[in-house]
């Protein structure tokens, strides 16, 4: 096999697969069943002209019997009046009446064996009809079923294990991060309350001290002079 026809069998299988995929089963049974249909209007269409020629071919049949019966009395008074030309002539036309009704029956016996063929041809059809709508309804549920599992199971294999825990592994990360940098802010902030509470110390030292030098002006200006005095003071140099 050339390189061409190589090519051209595979270019041909790869249109084929092509259209598989494209065609919907489900659409192609509705197709089936519309032709079907069609089928069976055109065999009814058809056939009714048949059927139509049998009746049709019946009513002669029985004209002709009728005629024949006719005749046959017309032969027997002419024969009982001895009118022998007029029974002839009579007779004659008995003959004739019977020749149409062999013709007739061997006619209509075909027609209406015919006919019966069609008839059963056409309850067969409906039949099948009625079938392969059954089993549409059936492949349709099956179909829409597969077509669900077959996107479940697409989405499924979409999800993939190892690459989740790998995502939630980044993501605990992140978060610890985040978390250890609210820690940070939380200690930066307790230094801070830290530096004010030692500011506050700071403060209501200096006012003890403005408070000792205030009291210390009092004392001084009723304290004695002389020696009480200075030990007073030399007592508070020894207390710091």
């Amino acid at each position: 096999m050339g390189v061409v026809d190589r090519l051209s069998n595979i270019f041909k299988a790869k249109v084929n697969n092509a259209i598989d995929d494209m065609e919907n089963p489900i659409e192609l049974l509705d197709q089936k069943v519309r032709d079907m249909e069609k089928s069976l209007n055109d065999a009814k269409v058809s056939s009714a002209q048949i059927l139509g020629n049998v009746h049709e071919t019946e009513k002669k049949l029985q004209k002709a019997k009728a005629e024949s019966s006719d005749f046959d009395e017309k032969v027997k008074l002419a024969v009982k009046a001895g009118n022998d030309d007029l029974a002839k002539r009579a007779l004659a036309k008995k003959l004739e009446a019977d020749k149409s009704v062999e013709s007739l029956t061997k006619s209509y016996a075909e027609a209406s064996q015919k006919a019966q063929a069609i008839k059963a041809k056409l309850k067969e059809l409906e039949e099948e009809i009625d079938k392969t709508r059954n089993y549409r309804d059936e492949a349709a549920a099956r179909y829409n079923n597969a077509e669900a599992s077959k996107q479940v199971n697409e989405i499924l294999s979409n999800v993939d294990a190892g690459s989740n825990k790998i995502n939630l592994d980044d993501i605990e990360r992140k978060i610890e991060r985040k978390e250890s940098l609210a820690e940070g802010l939380g200690d930066l902030q307790e230094d801070n309350s830290l530096d004010k509470e030692f500011e506050k110390l700071g403060e209501l030292s200096l006012d003890d001290e403005l408070a000792k030098y205030k009291t210390g002006s009092t004392t001084k200006a009723e304290a004695p002079s002389g020696n009480s005095a200075i030990d007073a003071e030399l007592e508070k140099y020894k207390n710091q």
